[in-house]
Parts: C-alpha cells; structure tokens; sequence
C-alpha cells in the first residue's frame, strides 16, 4: 500500500472513530447531573440522582470527566463540546462530588455502601488526577486536592494481587498524585509497589486477570501503563507494553477480531489509548489499531455492544482521550500473526493459536475446559464452548471455567495437532439478587468494610467445587477437519447427561455478558457421535473445513 493509499485510509479510520463516538456524546451527558443548583451536581451514576434507585454513587463512573475533559480540550469535526465554559463547570461538578463522596478511609464506594472498594478508588483516583493535571486545581480546589492525598494514602497501604490492570492503574494514579501540588507519598513505598507488579508479568506477554491472561483487561493495564510511563520514563514499562501488545496481536484472527471466551475473565472489548500511545512510533501497534478499529461503524462491532454504564468508564474514557493521538499513528505496518500464519502456544495461558495465513483462525482455551474458536475471513464460524448440566437449586456443572490446575498439553506437528486439556468439571451456583441479600450485605459491610471483599471475591468467582467428574478434551487440528473428543469419567459419571454449553460463563464478571454474534450461531456442529460405557463417556465432534475461507 503506498503512502498516499495508507494516508487516505488513516483519515478514514480516524473520521469513522470520531463519528462513532460523536453518536455516544449525548448517551453520555445524559448520565451526569448537570444542574448547577442539584445537590448530586457532577454525579455520573444516573442510577442514584436521577431514577433514586440507589441511596450511594458508584465512584468509578466518575472516570466520565475524562471524556469531558478531551471533548472541552480537543477540537475536532463535530465536537460541539470545544471550549464551552460550561463544560469546565461539569468537570469541576465532577471532581467535587467526587471529593464529597469519599468516605473517612480515604476510599469509595463501587457495588454497595460501604465497601471501600480498590476499582472505585484506583480508577477514580486516576481519573481525577489525570484531570487536574490539565485542568489544574479549581478554585476553591483545596477539598479536592485533600481527598487527592486520602485516596493516595488508603490504595499505598492496599495492594491488588488479583486482577492486575487494577494494580496498574493504582501506580498510575499514585505517579501522577505524586505530581500535584501538596500531595506527599512516600516514594520509596510506592517504587516497592512497581518492582513488585512489574515482576508478575508473564514471559508470554499478559499480566494475571483473576488466574490467567485477559486481552481487554490487559488492553486496560496498557492504558494505564502508557500514562505512567510518559510520566515517568521507566524503561521496563515500555518493555511490558511491547510484550503486551504482541500477545494481543496473537489473539487477533483473520477476522480481524479477538475471541471472547478465551479470556479470563470474559471481556469482549480492547480499549484503544493506550495502543494508540504505542502507535505513534511501532508499526505492529498501529496494524493492531486499524485492525480492531477498522468496522467500528457496523452493528457488529464491540463497541456497539457497550452498555450504558460502561460509557462512562473503561471503554469510552479511553476511546475519547485516543482521539487526541490518533492522528500521530505511524503509517507504516508489521503484519500481524494472523495474516503470517502459523502455530503459536501460550502455555502459561494455555491458549494454542493456528492461524492458516489469510484463511482460518483456531483458538483453544486449555485452561477454560478447552474453550474452541474457528474464523474465517469474514467471521465465526463455529464455536464450542464445552460441557454443561443444570442440577437442583441453580447450581451448574460446566467444564468452562477458569482453572490455573487444568492441564494443557500440546502434541503431534506440522498440519496435525493435537491440543489436549483435562480438569475438573466444575459445579458452580447462580445466585438470584433480593432483599435480604442485599440486607444482610449492608449490614456486613458496615460492620466490617471491605474485609467481606475476599470472602464475595471467592463465592462470585474464584469458588470451584469439584464435581467428582473429570474431563478429558483433544482438539485434533487436521488439514480437512477439527475434532473435537471430549471423555468423561469419574465416581459421579453415571448421573451426568451433559448439553452443549451455550457461549456464557457463569463465573461472574461485571464487565462481561454484552452480546456478542456467536450467540447466534447454531448450537451444536455438523457431526457428533456418543458413546457411553460404564467407566466413560466419550463425545466426539467433527468440524469439515471444506473451501475454509468464508464467515457467517
């Protein structure tokens, strides 16, 4: 592609970005209270001040100042938001009601009252600081500034071990808290911090998400990290974002899209910023960004699936403050891996990839049950998603979940492959929300504070009671076909009538469960054969690969 050519299509991309999220300018406002006389003035849970379901405000919707923040900044087509004085007078609203909303600790509140949650602190932290650094203080600032110094103070003291874009984020926001005027931490501390989240991420590229690897949460974590590093010049952020980034360039097919289920923790989108940071100076990342980014305008793009509450935090913060890198995208390219082809292993991870140059993509998720994905040029065209069985009182047994103990192993070569995982089939309950619930969650909460956050950490999402039956799965990668043999056995096998799983995971996750397409295709495949004896069960599945090309 000449010069000229990728100038051309650049300018398209960027003109389609920006339409897009022109579209989600008033979704947006129409989250925040923008009556100046309101009490709740500044406030981006709708939730709580406008339909009064709630009696607190989630803080980590507050990250919507940043979207406010570029739009009164950046001038671009449309932007009907360029230098209004009333929009400063929103961003001051929101870093108020921010401030007014901490509670004694120094944290924030997220899910209930009372929690003294990492996410909310971390993420409205970096936020707020983010803002201030190019809003500078306001006047009559100082309540801002102080609960600056209490939010810093509480996360120095917290460290999140679990899901590390959080971790991320929190030195992100601590770095730029250190900068603003009358904010002390102490240094030596925080660099302690650094050493150690810098020393948990894989050789393969990804940080820990809740067990494994994660490509929209990691896309989160090189957002912060692109912040932090242009701050600080710290060599080895630069180093972890470029393995980062290679390890989602992996993930992408040869439709030009990531596969859902093979995360951790089940995010179907890639916030952009911080790739686009990247982007200015590395070929790949500038690739990864057309690529991702290229059909944002159609229905089946991932950011058309991003709920309401999302706008205002993540996804569309880090999309609008893109924007005002986008045009400093390198116009050269590194082909990505899906269009050089070939087999690639994360054992760590436990995905094996196989992408056939410009024609297929496979993906099995060893340590998801063996989670399989194949695409075409133009799409999906079939997913397996593995093994379930509804038993009493809302209780599942699946063999999707995430297990850092399933065994992975991969075998054969050239165009036969065998990727095989074994574990546990997993039984796993589904709670239904109601009062007394909730009644008694408040009342813990208050009495305890955020010591409950690990005790519900491992009843929503970490808690994996084993079933007594185990599972045995070999994805047989072949040049005409896919098998897929799945065996079962165990002292409980006589009682298990397994369904294919539909494309959900029942592990929770806030962030996840927007639509994706696969929803839509056919449950089941085109070949299936069942044999039970008494010591097993084997399920064999068989996908042709005839012509290969196409998508649905």
């Amino acid at each position: 592609m000449s010069n000229r050519t990728q100038d051309m299509a650049h300018a398209e991309l960027l003109a389609a970005f920006e339409r897009h999220l022109l579209r989600a300018v008033p979704r947006l406002l129409t989250q925040l209270d923008r009556d100046p006389d309101s009490p709740t003035f500044g406030c981006f849970d709708r939730h709580f001040w406008h339909y009064k379901m709630r009696d607190f405000a989630s803080m980590v919707l507050q990250q919507g100042m940043l979207v406010l923040d570029t739009l009164y900044h950046h001038r671009f087509p449309g932007n009907p938001l360029y230098q209004e004085p009333v929009v400063l007078s929103w961003i001051d609203g929101a870093l108020r009601f921010w401030a007014a909303s901490q509670l004694p600790s120094g944290s924030f509140n997220e899910y209930y009252p009372y929690e003294e949650g990492f996410p909310p602190t971390a993420f409205s932290l970096f936020a707020v600081t983010l803002t201030l650094r190019r809003r500078g203080v306001p006047a009559g600032g100082e309540a801002v500034l102080r609960s600056v110094q209490k939010a810093a103070d509480w996360l120095l003291k917290k460290t999140e071990h679990q899901a590390l874009n959080q971790e991320a984020v929190a030195l992100a926001a601590l770095s730029l808290a250190a900068e603003l005027p009358g904010v002390t931490l102490n240094r030596e501390l925080l660099a302690q911090r650094l050493d150690d989240f810098f020393a948990q991420q894989s050789p393969e590229g990804w940080f820990p998400e809740y067990g494994g690897a994660d490509t929209g949460y990691l896309s989160v974590l090189l957002d912060a990290l692109s912040v932090y590093h242009e701050l600080s010049g710290d060599s080895r952020a630069a180093a972890a974002m470029e393995k980062a980034l290679r390890f989602i360039s992996s993930l992408i097919s040869v439709a030009g899209t990531t596969p859902v289920m093979t995360n951790s923790r089940n995010t179907d989108y890639i916030v952009p910023h911080g790739i686009v940071c990247m982007a200015e100076s590395s070929p790949l990342a500038a690739e990864v960004v057309r690529t991702l980014f290229a059909d944002v305008e159609k229905p089946g793009h991932f950011l058309q699936a991003t709920d309401d509450r999302y706008l205002c935090h993540y996804v569309y913060q880090s999309c609008f403050r893109s924007l005002e890198r986008f045009s400093r995208i390198s116009t050269e390219s590194e082909t990505l891996p899906a269009g050089r082809g070939g087999d690639i292993f994360h054992p760590e991870a436990g995905i094996h990839i196989r992408h056939t140059a410009g024609s297929r993509s496979t993906y099995t998720a060893g340590r998801k049950g063996g989670v399989f994905y194949l695409y075409g040029r133009g799409g999906l065209l079939c997913a397996d998603f593995g093994w379930r069985q509804k038993t009493a009182g809302n209780h599942l047994l699946v063999t999707h979940w995430q297990h850092a103990d399933n065994k992975v192993v991969v075998g054969g070569d050239g165009d036969n492959v065998v990727v095989a995982s074994e574990g546990s089939v997993t039984v796993h309950g589904q709670p239904v929300s109601g009062v007394l619930r909730h009644a008694l969650l408040r009342l813990t909460s208050r009495l305890l504070g955020n010591r409950i956050i690990a005790f519900l950490k491992e009843r929503l999402i970490f808690r994996a009671v084993d079933s007594g039956i185990r599972y045995h799965r070999e994805v047989i990668l072949q040049q005409d076909a896919i098998t897929l043999r799945d065996t079962f056995y165990g002292k409980m096998l006589p009682a298990f009538e397994p369904c294919p799983a539909p494309p959900h995971s029942v592990r929770h996750v806030a962030s996840a469960a927007n639509f994706n397409r696969e929803e839509l295709l056919a449950a089941g495949a085109p070949q299936r054969t069942v044999l039970r004896t008494a010591d097993s069960l084997v399920i064999t599945t068989t996908v042709p690969l005839a012509g290969g090309g196409g998508g649905r």
